[in-house]
């Protein structure tokens, strides 16, 4: 019988807490997605020469990547933008969506552009 009342006045409350709540997007509040800042990681020496270079894509169009104190930068036609390092072989742009992945070690060949849903990849041009 206890556990009968203590059953009954867990479903009540869960019900009252349930009902109190008000529903998402209810308030008619405006939500805004904000991306998190990429979070920098160490740069090995080696990694930060071999990766710095002229990529050549399929249409022709060229990703330069260069360094100046310790700071990369990528640019694909429009003036370089800062990348950060965040792991591996993957850097991202500060401020944008655009993120590069090296392939091929030790020293890269190719790389993988992702800018927004555009994907494109590059070769070496060494």
């Amino acid at each position: 019988m206890r556990i009968k009342h203590i059953a009954l006045f867990a479903v009540a409350a869960l019900v009252s807490l349930s009902s109190s709540a008000a529903p998402q997007g209810a308030s008619g509040e405006e939500v805004v997605t904000v991306s998190a800042a990429p979070a920098k990681a160490y740069v090995d020496p080696m990694m930060a020469k071999r990766m710095q270079g002229v990529y050549v894509f399929d249409d022709g169009s060229l990703l330069r990547v260069t360094g100046k104190s310790r700071k990369f930068y990528a640019d694909v036609g429009n003036g370089p933008v800062e990348i950060v390092h965040v792991g591996g072989d993957r850097f991202e742009a500060i401020g944008q969506d655009l993120s590069l992945r090296f392939e091929g070690a030790p020293f890269p060949d190719t790389v993988e552009l992702r800018n927004g849903a555009r994907h494109r990849i590059a070769s070496a041009q060494r």
